[in-house]
């Protein structure tokens, strides 16, 4: 992991993640247009920066590693590596909590050094976290953990890891509603708990910041459809690229955009007539929900496929 991480990067996302850094750290506005003239040692990547996707919290945590890394030693490669460190971390993390988890649901040893194994040098995983740049493996273990807690009743340890890897990444965002619906006997007062934990956490990490940091909201209206007119990635809506060489859903066809919305209340009406009620039945039914997730939006990046 360490060879992949220093030289290798995203194209495009880490370029993005190189100059949210500087833009955090300079007390800019990560989410607008600004022209890059820092990395003075690398001349192509100085320029307008490619605005970042994901919300502030992963900005707030670039710019920090901005601080600690090229601000002390402008390296690019030094610059790039940190940036990898707790993609690196989660990936080792990933694979001894599965682990464990796996002894204590009562697994045999070949099974806890399958998982363990195929974790750690998975070719795929490497490729879309180690080497790409993206954090979608820390979306994985928080949820992977999150799901742990609610069955073992700790609802407000469940819902603060949950609500974090949305506020990070909101590709499991979905999950939130599955919470709800795991309990054999409903109590009430948890999920009222789950549900204003859950809020809190998405409001202070995720809204605030625009506000506290005077950050300009990413609220035009190409920005928001965005999210539900691209077409492409590991998808069937990928045949549009293959036909027509766009990225974008053909104009009278924007409501296959939002098929996902329909289909998610589908599948939540399975787990409404099937609740999970064990461990294994929850991980069972969150795969399934991300899964319906996964394959009725739009766009379906490659790093996406690490959360299932």
């Amino acid at each position: 992991q360490l060879s992949l991480a220093v030289f290798l990067g995203h194209y495009y996302d880490e370029r993005s993640f190189l100059d949210t850094g500087y833009l955090v750290s300079a007390g800019l506005n990560p989410y607008q247009t600004h022209l890059i003239t820092v990395f003075s040692s690398t001349p192509s990547l100085n320029g307008f920066n490619s605005i970042i996707g994901d919300p502030p919290l992963w900005s707030l945590l670039l710019g920090a590693i901005y601080r600690l890394s090229y601000n002390i030693t402008p390296n690019i490669f030094l610059y790039n590596f940190t940036i990898k460190i707790p993609v690196i971390a989660t990936n080792i993390g990933l694979a001894y909590i599965t682990k464990n988890l796996l002894r204590r649901q009562g697994a045999s040893e070949k099974t806890m050094k399958f998982a363990w194994v195929f974790l750690l040098f998975n070719p795929f995983t490497l490729l879309t976290t180690t080497a790409w740049g993206q954090f979608d493996n820390l979306i994985a273990l928080l949820c992977i953990a999150s799901l742990y807690f609610l069955s073992k009743k700790m609802v407000k340890k469940s819902a603060v890891l949950l609500s974090l890897s949305v506020v990070l990444k909101p590709i499991s965002f979905p999950l939130l509603g599955l919470l709800l619906l795991f309990s054999p006997k409903k109590d009430w007062r948890k999920i009222l708990q789950y549900i204003v934990v859950s809020a809190a956490i998405i409001v202070i990490l995720w809204i605030l910041p625009f506000y506290i940091f005077g950050w300009t909201l990413p609220a035009s209206s190409n920005q928001l459809t965005s999210y539900f007119t691209r077409a492409g990635g590991m998808t069937p809506f990928n045949i549009v690229e293959i036909l027509q060489d766009t990225v974008t859903i053909p104009s009278g066809l924007d409501f296959l955009g939002y098929l996902w919305i329909p289909a998610l209340l589908f599948g939540y009406y399975l787990v409404y007539r099937d609740p999970p009620k064990t461990f294994n039945e929850l991980t069972q039914k969150a795969i399934g929900i991300m899964l319906i997730f996964f394959l009725t939006y739009s766009w379906l990046s490659e790093p996406y496929v690490n959360v299932v």
